[in-house]
């Protein structure tokens, strides 16, 4: 197999994007340098869009900000899916809030590759927040998504998805040479659960694993008044 470099995108969500294109622009840019520092892959943190409440309406209700991040997360998806063929580069575009097709929302990971291609995965793992009737009402995904790009035989977990050793046990029949991590969280004792828990992850299944999370707070969120993440690559040894 050959190298596969990856770059890892601890995002600062207090860059305080003032629209969609903005946000699009931000990703672009980092792309470049990822391409530039040759890299194969920009992996972004889980909630990342949530830097889009920045522009969010003045009357927004904490209950309708994940239809809002949906909505975002919808119309940039084409301009997300150009960055990667421009760039020859492909993009783990962190995750976002999206429209399930049972009503209401799934916390949605996709990976565009440069040829056009989506992977996609929808975190099974709700943390009690996720699933609380008030504010967000997120529904879990039913599946593990594997998938193979330049020779790299990898999947995606979202946060606390990596704390599941149930799901551990599935992957390992998998033989994966990479497992993807996006993550937030908003305290030290959060980023030690996930960290910790992908080391394990990465013992288990003898594969690499690579996490980076949110830093930061974004401009007009009600919900996460705190993020403390960093960005790692783990390997069996």
């Amino acid at each position: 197999m050959a190298a596969f470099p990856i770059a890892l995108c601890s995002l600062n969500l207090g860059f305080a994007p003032a629209s969609p294109d903005a946000y699009v622009a931000a990703i672009d840019q980092r792309m470049a340098r990822a391409k530039a520092d040759g890299a194969r892959l920009l992996m972004l943190p889980e909630y990342c869009i949530e830097a889009c409440l920045a522009f969010r309406p003045q009357a927004l209700e904490p209950t309708e900000e994940m239809a809002f991040l949906a909505g975002v997360a919808v119309a940039i998806e084409p301009q997300l899916a150009a960055l990667a063929e421009r760039h020859g580069l492909s993009l783990l575009a962190g995750s976002m809030p999206w429209p399930h097709e049972g009503g209401g929302h799934t916390n949605r990971a996709i990976f565009f590759t440069p040829d056009g291609r989506r992977h996609v995965h929808d975190k099974l793992s709700l943390t009690p927040f996720e699933k609380a009737p008030q504010p967000w009402v997120l529904t879990p995904g039913r599946t593990l998504t594997v998938f193979e790009v330049e020779g790299v035989r990898m999947a995606m977990l979202i946060c606390l998805d990596v704390e599941m050793p149930a799901l551990s046990c599935l992957l390992a029949r998998e033989n994966l040479d990479l497992l993807l991590v996006p993550s937030m969280t908003g305290m030290l004792s959060g980023y030690h659960r996930v960290y910790d828990c992908a080391k394990a992850r990465a013992v288990e299944l003898l594969t690499s694993v690579a996490l980076c999370g949110c830093t930061g707070v974004a401009t007009g969120t009600t919900q996460n008044d705190t993020n403390f993440s960093g960005a790692a690559l783990y390997v069996p040894c």
